[in-house]
């Protein structure tokens, strides 16, 4: 593909849109502007308010295990309350935080009936409109690829510091390594991008595992969409299932080295355990068998027999 080949270009308006340069003020134009255009489908790509509404209900409802009546839920990147309003019933306190004023405007009248629900205008780099040790869950549903990977690992930090101890951060990001994800990383690299930048980042598992274990992260689950749940503890690291991935080996250093080792050395010792018992067990058994001791069974029985 060649740059002269920038005949092509998106069908829609949203489609053409681009960012006009890389701060922050560039982002948040953008974003503006597209919930302008078309709210809907800048955040969801969905065709109708109906399955706008649907998608909020799928990926609002796995979260319900993870929340109480008396929990505090924070979305970063909410756009204008898609998931917000069927997260709402489930806990005491649910707020939403966006870079766009436009995005949050929307959602402040979409969803004005609900009382519990509360929207913030953030700068898209931090949450500094938030305290410590604030929220039981974070949730942020493919959003991080719209920010520059040192943002977003900003963003992970920053919700390290406002969950409260074992509060759970759910987040998804695209995984280049699937075919499908691919093509859309692919869709990306035509001209027409060039001079017309969409802010669009892609990510590999091993990628988002040392992010977010270096923001202090205990990373419990990771799925092949890279849809991740973590855990703020005070020592970073990943399950022993997640470690033994294959698409995580490309990880060096502590992160998941050091895991993978200690792991290994646990399994290790084990076998070594396990192996021991075998031995004491079969010396044992030999013990049991010997004559002389077979011998002296069979007269303290008998001596018990005989005993008035």
């Amino acid at each position: 593909m060649k740059l002269s080949d920038a005949h092509w270009e998106p069908e829609t308006a949203l489609g053409r849109l681009g960012l006009e340069g890389q701060d922050l003020a560039s982002h948040q134009a953008f974003w503006d502007r597209s919930a302008e255009i078309d709210a809907i489908r800048s955040i969801a790509d969905q065709d109708d308010e109906e399955s706008f509404e649907s998608s909020g209900i799928a990926d609002a409802e796995p979260m319900r295990p993870l929340l109480s009546p008396d929990s505090v839920f924070l979305e970063i990147g909410c756009g204008i309350g898609r998931v917000l309003q069927h997260v709402a019933p489930m806990c005491r306190e649910v707020h939403g935080v966006d870079i766009s004023a436009e995005m949050v405007k929307q959602g402040e009248e979409r969803l004005r009936h609900l009382p519990s629900v509360h929207f913030w205008h953030g700068n898209g780099y931090d949450l500094e409109l938030f305290e410590d040790d604030s929220f039981d869950l974070v949730y942020c549903g493919l959003v991080f690829q719209h920010m520059p990977k040192t943002t977003v690992y900003n963003q992970l930090v920053e919700t390290y510091r406002t969950l409260k101890p074992e509060g759970v951060f759910r987040f998804q990001v695209p995984n280049i390594l699937r075919n499908e994800q691919f093509d859309a990383f692919r869709y990306f690299t035509q001209p027409y991008f060039v001079h017309h930048p969409y802010p669009m980042h892609f990510y590999s598992p091993a990628e988002i595992v040392q992010l977010a274990t270096k923001a202090g992260f205990w990373v419990e689950e990771l799925d092949g969409d890279i849809l991740v749940q973590a855990r703020k503890r005070e020592q970073a690291g990943v399950a022993p299932a997640i470690a033994e991935r294959d698409d995580l080996s490309l990880l060096e250093g502590d992160t998941l080295i050091g895991l993978r080792e200690r792991f290994n050395q646990r399994n290790e010792r084990n076998r070594h355990l396990e192996q021991r018992v075998l031995e004491l067990e079969e010396g044992l058994e030999r013990i049991r068998r010997h004559p002389v001791v077979r011998t002296g069974r069979l007269l303290r029985n008998g001596l018990r027999r005989v005993r008035p």
